[in-house]
């Protein structure tokens, strides 16, 4: 893994959180095994799909809107240690407003059940609370019980429900991750 090219990254444990900057994410839709190479990763995230093929298109689009913003927007791709496997990706839904904002997150199904996503949505609590974030929000599918239990296992609590589930974390002057 070249950390050195990895602009913004958050590191813990067993990971690095590595985001989508303009730069970056063109090289990764126009050549992703240029992509790999230049970082040091092998993507094995998410399915590239056409949806997502075309959320990270207009990402480009939003980054170059907003590019003071752009952490609380983008893409963290999660990068395992110790092979440098891009295993997932996590971000905030919108930049802040009045202390809050939205996570979302996935991973490939494969590296699911191992504890990536619990650390890297703590080590994204703690960015949020160093950023000034009072409380952020997610949301989920009803039947999809392993993300409710990520939410669980970093404090999220149940708020309401309407197509889907949402939670709500408060945070404060403590320490989120272990």
């Amino acid at each position: 893994m070249n950390r050195s090219e990895m602009t913004d990254a958050i590191e813990t444990e067993r990971l690095v959180l590595f985001p989508y900057t303009l730069e970056n994410l063109k090289l990764f839709n126009d050549d992703l095994p240029g992509f790999e190479a230049r970082f040091g990763v092998v993507y094995r995230g998410e399915e590239l799909d056409h949806l997502l093929r075309g959320f990270l298109r207009r990402l480009e689009d939003e980054i170059a809107a907003d590019p003071v913003h752009y952490l609380f927007f983008t893409e963290f791709l999660i990068v395992r240690k110790t092979d440098s496997h891009v295993v997932g990706s996590i971000d905030y839904k919108y930049v802040p407003v009045e202390g809050v904002t939205e996570v979302g997150y996935g991973m490939n199904p494969a590296y699911e059940g191992q504890g990536y996503m619990t650390e890297a949505l703590r080590a994204f609590l703690d960015f949020a609370r160093a950023h000034g974030v009072r409380a952020v929000r997610a949301d989920t599918e009803r039947d999809n019980l392993r993300s409710q239990a990520v939410l669980k296992r970093c404090g999220f609590r149940f708020l309401y429900e309407d197509q889907n589930l949402w939670w709500e974390r408060q945070l404060d002057d403590k320490t989120i991750s272990p």
